[in-house]
């Protein structure tokens, strides 16, 4: 398998760190859609990451699909049950985390590749307060204990830690310790961890 995508992703790096978690060995292309478009092309035209590359040369996109289809060829895996109740629970908890990353990478942009004299700040105050809202809704089910722990993780709690350490970093204003403790906690416990540290990501 080849993983397309710099790990400074949140979209990348929730990817890697699930191939980690399970062991399934993969080569990394770190390429930036805005660095190395002509290389990130022949992957996606949209030239969006991650793209995966199957064995078969089958190239998937988009991370939730992408994670579906590892985890379907995974009997023995645990980070998303299979049907019912607890798997619309999993997946609704990766969804706020996927949805606030989106409001987050949105605001970034805003600020960063639009001219100063153009921002449109009413605009960017709701991106940010969009992407906090959904960082405080996953801060709350990690204070009540409704997210698994590093110990034995969906992936939903591998999306909300790697959520918070790219939000907290590139986003102050949305997400922090001090706004956030039990996820900065939470999200500290899965940096400690192999899979993690297998996939850091440089700001």
């Amino acid at each position: 398998m080849i993983l397309v995508g710099r790990y400074l992703s949140p979209f990348v790096r929730r990817v890697a760190a699930t191939l980690q978690w399970l062991h399934i060995p993969y080569e990394h292309r770190s390429l930036s859609p805005a660095l190395d478009a002509d290389a990130v092309k022949p992957f996606n035209p949209m030239l969006k990451v991650p793209a995966l590359v199957l064995d078969d040369g089958e190239i998937l996109i988009e991370s939730s699909a992408i994670l579906d289809s590892i985890l379907e060829t995974v009997t023995s895996q645990t980070l998303l049950p299979a049907s019912g109740p607890a798997r619309r629970q999993v997946l609704q908890q990766c969804g706020i985390m996927t949805s606030a990353l989106d409001k987050s990478v949105a605001a970034i942009y805003e600020k960063t590749k639009r001219p100063k004299e153009k921002i449109h700040q009413p605009f960017l105050d709701t991106l940010v307060a969009q992407a906090q809202a959904g960082v405080d809704q996953i801060e709350a089910l990690v204070a009540a204990n409704k997210l698994e722990g590093a110990e034995n993780p969906t992936i939903a709690s591998i999306t909300a830690a790697v959520g918070y350490s790219f939000i907290s970093a590139m986003l102050p204003e949305a997400c922090s310790a001090e706004r956030h403790p039990a996820l900065a906690k939470f999200a500290g416990a899965f940096e400690q961890t192999d899979a993690f540290k297998a996939c850091q990501f440089k700001v």
